[in-house]
């Protein structure tokens, strides 16, 4: 069963607990840190049997067997599997973010930042484990590269963003980054689909071929 073709179940919904009185005006319900342990294992849970399983399907019962909790438990937190796998792409994305903003750090030049964008993009956990959860969950992974593709683009906008601006100067004309941005995103997609072969990653064999034409620009 696809992804795509969870619903949440009748017989769990059913097991969820009346809803409570609104609070009273003016006051404010504090967070239950005991749900959101329960919620983080049952993401923690989902996102390890992804990784390891090794055919095309994950049940709940599986996931509720790894996080230690009852069907009933998870559907009072989500309401399918499917909310349930969304939240481990969510974080793998947001994952992906912080790591991005952390590799930039310490740049101080164009140069340095476009050499740090790439050797982040050949190896990170977005890629990877998006290489991983293909084999499991196929319909649910293309769906949530469809459904982030902008967010991709702007990630590499807002990375490369005073890299275009030192290309521009130096070449004495504006780019493309629209264009340039989603390539960087469709190489990234095409290499979680079919993992590059051994050698220098093409991400880095584009760097040279760009640092040469800029050299070659700037001279002309």
């Amino acid at each position: 069963m696809t992804v795509s073709a969870r619903k949440a179940r009748p017989e769990a919904m059913a097991e969820r607990p009346a809803s409570r009185a609104a609070p009273e005006a003016g006051r404010t319900r504090r967070p239950d840190p005991r749900a959101a342990k329960t919620i983080e294992n049952i993401v923690n849970a989902a996102q390890n049997v992804m990784m390891n399983h090794g055919t095309p399907r994950i049940t709940a019962q599986e996931v509720c067997d790894a996080a230690g909790v009852s069907r009933g438990t998870l559907y009072r937190y989500f309401p399918s599997m499917e909310a349930v796998l969304e939240a481990v792409v969510l974080r793998l994305r947001t994952e992906t973010d912080d790591e991005l903003n952390h590799a930039m750090e310490g740049c101080e030049t164009p140069t340095e930042r476009f050499a740090a964008f790439l050797k982040y993009s050949v190896s990170n956990n977005e890629t990877r484990r998006g290489s991983q959860f293909l084999h499991v969950e196929p319909a649910f992974v293309i769906q949530y590269f469809e459904s982030n593709f902008d967010h991709f683009i702007a990630r590499v906008l807002n990375a490369l963003d005073p890299v275009f601006d030192a290309w521009e100067r130096d070449i004495g004309t504006p780019v493309d980054r629209n264009a340039i941005a989603e390539m960087m995103v469709r190489l990234a997609l095409s290499e979680t689909v079919v993992p590059p072969a051994e050698g220098k990653p093409l991400a880095l064999r584009l760097q040279t071929t760009i640092d040469l034409i800029l050299r070659t620009l700037k001279r002309g």
